[in-house]
């Protein structure tokens, strides 16, 4: 008998176009024993009433969204209001495409740590708006602490948790996101276990919508970087002092020494030369790729981040 208590936590904008996609991928799933918890945030078109036309379908709750909050803290919002009666708790968003078995897999992979505050997340296949493949996101080769600060490999519709991860992360709901899932990956990699699986979960669309997409070529890949570095944008890379912050007045007596040593030294980098010095020429923060490590040390010289 399956005694597992799964919630699929998906938060709707105006997604009318692509939602019914994905909600067919979910009725395909070889683990079909989970409920659908709905928060809308404020559409404006037929996305509800698509939603609770698949009633028959899925089991499905539809929250109350009385106020607009935007994406991260509309799934923040799902994931505290659903309540801690479940075992698993995964992410949706609503123009994606789940691979028939990607709850199964990612309940096997959970199972085996319940002792601890375990996150799961995988790779992503880019398609575009017809589900037309286009690439593969390389796989993650760094997992943990001194990655989650700088660099977030935990995309959020990938994302499963476990009930002791999500008491874990609601304990302590930041003033400052820069997303959510991110904020999710900086938690569990310092209190608990990442689990990274190099398995394709989804097909993640990229389409003019996206509130966060993904380049599809080396191309667009430097437009964006050299648009962001020259912007004063507030995302990405560029939020790592702020949200290095925020997770130490949230976090600070759970640290270890060697944590808070790692935390702190990215806010003093933001304030003084030898900070940015030491962060540059003596810091073990690492991204995934080697180039992308070399550039976020000439961001820590500069004070950019």
């Amino acid at each position: 008998m399956n005694t597992k208590k799964v919630a699929i936590l998906l938060a709707t904008y105006n997604g009318e176009k692509y939602l019914p996609e994905f909600l067919e991928s979910l009725t395909k799933q070889t683990f079909g024993e989970f409920q659908l918890i709905v928060r809308d945030d404020g559409s404006s078109d037929g996305t509800l009433t698509l939603v609770s036309g698949y009633s028959e379908k899925l089991n499905i709750t539809i929250m109350d969204g009385l106020q607009r909050l935007g994406a991260a803290r509309s799934f923040f919002q799902l994931l505290t209001d659903c309540g801690d009666n479940y075992d698993y708790y995964f992410f949706a968003d609503q123009d994606d495409y789940w691979h028939a078995n990607k709850l199964e897999r990612a309940l096997s992979k959970l199972g085996i740590h319940n002792n601890c505050s375990t996150l799961y997340c995988a790779g992503l296949e880019l398609v575009d708006a017809h589900l037309v493949h286009i690439s593969f996101r390389p796989h993650a080769r760094i997992v943990g602490f001194n990655n989650a600060l700088v660099e977030n490999i935990a995309t959020g519709c990938t994302i499963g948790l476990n009930n002791k991860a999500r008491s874990l992360i609601i304990d302590r709901v930041p003033n400052i996101i820069c997303m959510h899932d991110w904020w999710f990956y900086i938690v569990i990699s310092a209190f608990g276990e990442v689990i990274y699986d190099d398995f394709f979960a989804l097909k993640y669309r990229q389409h003019d919508a996206n509130v966060v997409g993904a380049a599809t070529n080396i191309f667009q890949e430097f437009s964006r970087r050299t648009k962001r570095f020259f912007s004063k944008s507030k995302d990405g890379v560029f939020c790592i002092t702020e949200q290095a912050l925020e997770f130490q007045r949230c976090h600070s007596k759970r640290m270890s020494a060697a944590q808070s040593k790692l935390v702190q030294g990215l806010i003093d980098g933001k304030v003084t030369l030898l900070g940015r010095a030491k962060l540059a020429l003596a810091s073990n923060f690492h991204r995934q790729r080697k180039l992308d490590t070399f550039i976020l040390r000439l961001l820590f010289l500069i004070g950019k981040f």
